[in-house]
């Protein structure tokens, strides 16, 4: 963030994910990009950090997208790469559909952030999720991950 940059009216992500600085929408991909990616979570609330600038964001939705599910069923292992372009994996209770979209989610950032399914993501997710007691799972190799509805 530029030494000048202020937000008087406030950096905040909508509950369906969209970006806004007061009143205008954040549209610009390489912007969102360079936001997401400093983008951090503490006690306290989340706030956007570069060196020691600080600009709270109050965040009501899912912060990040999925753009890719990674699967290695030998390994057992699931990685999600995220629009900031990070990776991280996969918890065993971070899958969850939201009640409020009907979209995929799962929870990132140690679980303190959500991160909303691409298309692409979404389709990868399907193509493993077995049926199981009544509720879902996704399979990878041995490991069963929930998917929480």
């Amino acid at each position: 963030m530029a030494d000048w940059w202020t937000s008087p009216e406030g950096v905040h992500v909508l509950p369906d994910g969209a970006w806004r600085v007061g009143g205008f929408a954040i549209a610009h991909e390489p912007s969102l990009r360079y936001l997401k990616a400093r983008l951090v979570f503490e006690e306290s609330g989340a706030y956007l950090v570069e060196g020691r600038q600080r600009v709270r964001v109050e965040v009501q939705g899912p912060a990040f997208e999925v753009t890719a599910l990674r699967l290695d069923p030998e390994a057992g292992e699931a990685w999600v790469a995220l629009d900031d372009g990070s990776e991280e994996p996969l918890a065993s209770d971070a899958l969850s559909l939201s009640e409020e979209t009907g979209r995929f989610e799962c929870l990132v950032r140690e679980g303190r952030a959500r991160a909303v399914l691409s298309r692409g993501a979404h389709q990868a997710l399907l193509e493993h999720v077995e049926e199981e007691d009544g509720g879902f799972v996704l399979r990878v190799g041995s490991r069963r991950i929930l998917v929480r509805t």
